[in-house]
C-alpha cells in the first residue's frame, strides 16, 4: 500500500509538471509527420528520381557523342628484302594511334522516343500520387494515435474520479466503524478497492505513456521530445453518404494511381508496337590514324577525315517475338483496367460499410452517454445510501463496477466513432486537404 501511494505521489507529480509541458495539437503533429516521416521522405526521393529522368535525352531524342582514342606500342625485329635490292634488318619499334569523335543519332524509329517521354511523364506523375498517397495515410494514422492518447487521458479522468469515490467510501466505512456503527470487514474491503483503483490508475498512466510514443514513432520524434494533448473528442462532423461516395469515386487517390499506371500499360504496349516500324540512324564520325614504324619503308603513315551514314534497319522475323510481346501487353492492359474496376467496386462498398459504422458509432455512443448520465447518479445515490447505512458495502461495490464498466465503454464509443469519420473522410480522399493546409 505504501509503495502504491509513492507511485501516485510520483504520479500526481508528473500531471502538474505536465500541465507545464508544451500542448501538442493535432495540426501540429500532423505538420512534423508530414515533414518528419521516413515514409513520405522515401517516396519523396522516389518521386525526384521519376521527375529526373523525364529528359530528351533518357527518351532517345538526342544523340550519343562518343570519344574514342586507342594507342598500340610494338617492339621487334625487322627482316625485310624488297624489290629494289634492298635489304633491311634491325630492331624496329612501331606505335600505333587510332583517335576520333563519334556521333550516333537515331532520326526515326516508329515514334518510340515520343512514346517514352509520354511514358516518363506517367512515371512522374505516379510518383508524385505516391507521396500523396503516403502522407494520406500517415495523416490517417497520426489522427488514430493523437485521439488514442485522449481515449486513454479520459479513461485516466474516469478511473481518477472513481479513485474520488473510493476514497469516500473508505472515509464512510471508518467513520461507522470508529463509532460503532460499522464492522472492520467493509473497511478491509474498502482498502482493498481503493488500493485496486490506485493500481489501476498507475496502469493506464502507462498507456498513455505508450500512446504517446506509437505517436512520437509516427511523427518520427525522439523520446526526448516531451509534450502534452489537451484536446478532446470532435464528433459535431455531419457526413453526408451520397456525398462521400462522389468524393470517393472522383478523389480518391488510389483510383487515379489505377488510373496512371494503366496509361503506362498502354504507353508500353505502343512502344512495342512501334518497334515492327523502320529505324534510321545518323552515323558522322572524325578519324585520325596514325601508325609510326622505325624499320619500315614508311617511318610516318597518317590518316584524317571526316565522315557520315545513314543506317537503315527494318525487322523482317524475329521469330514472332514482337507479336508475342504486344499481345501480352494488351493483357497487361485488360488487367490494368479490371484492377481500376474492381478497385472502384471494392470502395463502394467500403464506403457503405464504413458509413454504417459510423452511424452505428454515433447511435452506439448517444445510448452510452444516456447510460453514462445514469450510471452517475446512480453511484451518487449509492453513496447517499451507504453513508446513511441503507446499504451493504457489497451493494456500494456493484454499483461502482458497473460505473466503471460504463466509463470504459462511453469512452471507447467516441474513439470508435471518431476513427469511422477518419476512415470515411480517408476513404472519400479528405484527409490528404489537410497535406495543403
Amino acid at each position: 500500500m505504501r509503495k502504491i501511494n509513492i507511485c501516485l505521489i510520483c504520479l500526481f507529480a508528473a500531471r502538474i509538471a505536465a500541465a507545464q509541458l508544451p500542448s501538442l495539437t493535432l495540426d501540429d503533429a500532423i505538420r512534423r509527420a508530414l515533414m518528419n516521416n521516413f515514409g513520405i521522405r522515401i517516396a519523396t526521393n522516389d518521386a525526384t528520381i521519376a521527375r529526373n529522368n523525364v529528359t530528351k535525352g533518357n527518351a532517345g531524342f538526342l544523340p550519343n557523342v562518343n570519344l574514342i582514342a586507342t594507342e598500340t606500342p610494338q617492339v621487334g625485329f625487322t627482316d625485310q628484302k624488297l624489290s629494289s635490292g634492298t635489304e633491311i634488318s634491325k630492331p624496329s619499334f612501331t606505335n600505333t594511334i587510332n583517335a576520333g569523335v563519334q556521333m550516333q543519332w537515331v532520326l526515326y524509329d516508329g515514334n518510340r522516343m515520343f512514346l517514352e517521354l509520354d511514358r516518363l511523364k506517367e512515371l512522374q506523375s505516379i510518383g508524385e500520387l505516391s507521396i500523396k498517397i503516403r502522407s494520406e495515410q500517415t495523416i490517417s494514422d497520426v489522427m488514430r494515435a493523437f485521439y488514442n492518447i485522449i481515449r486513454q487521458q479520459d479513461l485516466s479522468r474516469g478511473i481518477q474520479e472513481q479513485l474520488d469515490f473510493y476514497e469516500e467510501r473508505l472515509r464512510i466505512a471508518q467513520t461507522r466503524l470508529d463509532v460503532g456503527k460499522g464492522n472492520l470487514l467493509d473497511v478491509l474491503q474498502a482498502q482493498s478497492d481503493l488500493s485496486v483503483q490506485k493500481t489501476q490508475l498507475l496502469r493506464q498512466q502507462q498507456q498513455i505513456n505508450v500512446a504517446k510514443l506509437q505517436l512520437k514513432q509516427l511523427i518520427t520524434e525522439g523520446v526526448d521530445f516531451v509534450f502534452d494533448v489537451r484536446d478532446s473528442f470532435d464528433l459535431t462532423r455531419q457526413l453526408d453518404f451520397n456525398q462521400l461516395k462522389t468524393n470517393a469515386l472522383s478523389q480518391n487517390l488510389n483510383i487515379e494511381l489505377l488510373k496512371r499506371q494503366n496509361g503506362v500499360a498502354t504507353l508500353t504496349m505502343k512502344e512495342i508496337e512501334a518497334a515492327r516500324r523502320p529505324r534510321v540512324t545518323f552515323n558522322p564520325s572524325f578519324l585520325l590514324n596514325r601508325s609510326d614504324n622505325t624499320a619500315g619503308l614508311f617511318v610516318i603513315n597518317q590518316n584524317a577525315g571526316l565522315n557520315a551514314g545513314v543506317s537503315l534497319s527494318y525487322p523482317l522475323y524475329d521469330g514472332n517475338n514482337l507479336r508475342r510481346q504486344v499481345e501480352n501487353a494488351k493483357i497487361d492492359i485488360e488487367s490494368s483496367k479490371l484492377r481500376q474496376q474492381q478497385f472502384q467496386f471494392d470502395l463502394v462498398a467500403y464506403i457503405d460499410i464504413a458509413y454504417q459504422n459510423y452511424l452505428n458509432a454515433l447511435e452506439i455512443l448517444r445510448g452510452e452517454e444516456d447510460n453514462m448520465n445514469l450510471a452517475r447518479q446512480s453511484i451518487n445515490l449509492g453513496m447517499e445510501r451507504f453513508r446513511l447505512s441503507r446499504s451493504t458495502i457489497l451493494e456500494l461495490k456493484q454499483i461502482q463496477q458497473a460505473y466503471d464498466s460504463e466509463v470504459v465503454r462511453a469512452v471507447s464509443a467516441k474513439y470508435e466513432a471518431k476513427s469511422a469519420e477518419i476512415e470515411l473522410l480517408r476513404l472519400s480522399g479528405s484527409l490528404i486537404q489537410r497535406a495543403k493546409n
